[in-house]
């Protein structure tokens, strides 16, 4: 996704949500319907936005951020240990990424000789 594309997708997100809130607070305050008052399993409104204040957010954001402990990790290993972790999860990704690159050569070859 280009930036100007991803800047308008934000932009646009950001307007349909304010016109969203807006609504919503414009609305008349009722009693609870029925099937409000019989579902048993409520979602907060973190957990529905959690996906769209990602893709807001920052775009470095790992997939372990949001089960990892950062600070018992930091707490019980040395600056030494944690460049040393850095560095092999870099090299790591980095050996992913041309894995990767190579099945799409090889599913590329498959194709185009009609295998």
């Amino acid at each position: 996704m280009s930036t100007l594309s991803h800047k308008l997708a934000r932009t646009s997100l950001v307007l349909a949500l304010s016109m969203a809130a807006a609504a919503a607070y414009a609305a008349p305050v009722t009693a609870p319907s029925q099937a409000m008052s019989e579902q048993r399993h409520i979602v907060p409104a973190g957990d529905m936005f959690r996906g769209i204040i990602d893709f807001l957010g920052d775009q470095d954001n790992y997939v372990h951020d949001d089960h990892y402990d950062w600070q018992r990790y930091r707490d019980t290993t040395s600056r030494k240990e944690r460049i040393r972790d850095y560095y092999q999860m870099q090299q790591e990704a980095q050996k992913d990424y041309w894995r990767h690159q190579k099945e799409a050569q090889k599913q590329m070859i498959k194709q185009q000789r009609g295998w």
